[in-house]
């Protein structure tokens, strides 16, 4: 496929993407912020903390609305007023003990104006950083995520507060990035990013993915592999692998209603970890990663989730528990021993399957189907076969 054809193709999913993505339905106005609660470990010794992560209301992620984002869903909202979505997280972080473990988060990045207006962001900065906490962490994007905008939000923390940005890397092949995810970013953005926040004193953390829009399984297990070692060598601190799920409002649940695409195994997550956790040992004795989302409770956003059968499936949530709280090859040993279902034996046939076709292949057969869908104006002109 040449350049021009990668372009159609490329158009064509975004625009499939948008109108997907048009048919959620709103979070309510008075749904302002969410709190959870959740065990993480870090440090050296390595401690087991609690984090509180807050969810706060906004009118939705800028590059998701773009149709830049072909798997996520964390939720769109009417325009805000954000002196009442600020006050309502301020109350709630009233309650969080200090020297806590703080995460804030609204749908897509903290740092995007356009989202999370300036002044409401040193509000709630100025609110956050008044419980003192032992971390405080959030996500942003490298377009967004300038070295301005970090200098301040650092000057809000006292010293020797842990300050944590994760960036969402997805993937290191800036064509899987950009046709698979839909994210554009030039690949020089991730490392400038990761420089500066070192730089700043920041840890920056790499979220990547597992199993994106296209790729066959043995492509997406070998695509997160390079992008835990390549974000790695880029000099980000965490690399962070979330299996996706299928969620609906987004191209990658649609694709999945279709047929054309199927979340990762549990057992593609264990084989990942296991080939690559103890690459890159610490001082404390632990690795660089961690996980997150290879549990999701399955409701009316989150449609078909990572899994495996009933009967290995609490197996390999507990050790995958257990590699989140200590981070090594060996927190994994129950669930690599295991052989009393054929669930991994599956997986592995999976993993060396040399399919035929490539990402760009299934991408196409995407494009296609949703160009083939009834006769809304919307689907008019997106076939690219």
């Amino acid at each position: 496929m040449n350049d021009s054809e990668k372009r159609r193709l490329r158009h064509a999913l975004v625009r499939a993407n948008i109108a997907v993505r048009a048919g959620r339905p709103l979070y309510p106005e008075y749904n302002n912020v969410f709190l959870r609660t959740y065990p993480v470990t870090f440090g050296a010794p390595r401690i087991e903390y609690q984090m509180y992560q807050f969810w706060f209301r906004t009118r939705g992620c800028t590059y998701d609305r773009a149709g830049q984002c072909s798997m996520c869903n964390y939720g769109i909202g009417p325009e805000i007023r954000p002196e009442v979505v600020a006050h309502s997280v301020e109350r709630k972080l009233a309650t969080v003990p200090e020297g806590a473990c703080l995460y804030l988060s609204p749908s897509g990045s903290l740092l995007d104006d356009r989202e999370v207006p300036a002044e409401m962001r040193d509000r709630l900065l100025r609110a956050a950083a008044a419980r003192r906490p032992a971390t405080f962490a959030f996500e942003s994007r490298p377009e967004v995520c300038d070295r301005d905008k970090l200098d301040r939000l650092r000057r809000y923390f006292a010293p020797g507060t842990r300050l944590v940005c994760q960036i969402g890397v997805e993937s290191w092949d800036p064509q899987v990035r950009s046709m698979c995810h839909l994210k554009p970013t030039r690949q020089q953005a991730y490392l400038d990013t990761a420089r500066t926040l070192l730089d700043l004193g920041f840890d920056p953390i790499a979220n990547i993915t597992l199993g994106g829009l296209g790729l066959s399984p043995r492509e997406a297990y070998l695509d997160t592999l390079a992008g835990v070692r390549g974000a790695r060598a880029a000099g980000y601190r965490t690399q962070m692998v979330f299996p996706l799920s299928a969620k609906a409002g987004t191209l990658l649940g649609w694709a999945h209603d279709q047929g054309l695409w199927e979340p990762p195994t549990l057992w593609m997550l264990v084989r990942l970890l296991a080939a690559c956790a103890d690459d890159a040992i610490g001082p404390d004795g632990y690795g660089d990663l961690d996980i997150s989302w290879f549990n999701p409770q399955l409701d009316d956003v989150v449609q078909s989730r990572p899994d495996s059968c009933e009967l290995c499936r609490p197996v390999l949530v507990e050790s995958l528990s257990a590699f989140r709280l200590h981070p090594r090859a060996d927190a994994l040993a129950p669930a690599t021993a295991w052989d009393d279902c054929p669930c991994p034996a599956r997986t592995d046939r999976l993993l060396a399957d040399p399919d035929p076709l490539d990402h760009l292949d299934r991408l196409v057969a995407v494009a296609d189907r949703w160009a083939g869908q009834g006769d809304a104006p919307d689907r008019h002109g997106l076939g690219v076969g």
